[in-house]
């Protein structure tokens, strides 16, 4: 399994200019199924109907419609390909709070990023390259601080 950040998550499903190289990464890229919390389900949803707002704002072309985007999701969890997973809140910031305290002056982590990592890691998800679509710079944490 893989854990997916939001920036891969939105590109693979509403349809944005980085679709077609995160489309080629999932095919690539054999394992599976991708992991969905709760979190990026939210984080996920909300993000497409922000940019829903912005494109409307903006008075550009509205590339996405929420609702196909959101059936897609559906119909990839009823398939198999996402799969509901969580992890433990109480686990998740403890270890972040240990990937921040040993990795994040180098690279400069945010937080959330961090937090990414750290549920990934407490769910068994792919950890070592790069973790999540976005943070390029992460790199696996040391098995000491892996649980």
């Amino acid at each position: 399994m893989i854990y997916a950040d939001l920036s891969f998550l939105f590109s693979f499903y509403a349809w944005d200019d980085n679709t077609a190289a995160a489309q080629q990464l999932y095919h690539q890229d054999r394992r599976r199924p991708l992991v969905f919390t709760p979190w990026q389900r939210f984080e996920l949803r909300n993000a497409v109907r922000l940019a829903t707002h912005r494109l409307k704002r903006a008075k550009l072309p509205i590339r996405l419609a929420g609702g196909n985007v959101f059936r897609e999701i559906e119909s990839d969890l009823a398939a198999g390909r996402l799969k509901h997973r969580d992890a433990n809140w109480l686990e998740t910031l403890p270890l972040a709070e240990d990937l921040s305290a040993n990795h994040t002056e180098l690279p400069g982590s945010a937080a959330m990023d961090l937090w990414r990592a750290a549920s990934a890691i407490l769910l068994e998800a792919a950890t070592s390259g790069r973790s999540t679509w976005s943070s390029a710079h992460w790199r696996a944490p040391p098995r000491s601080l892996r649980r």
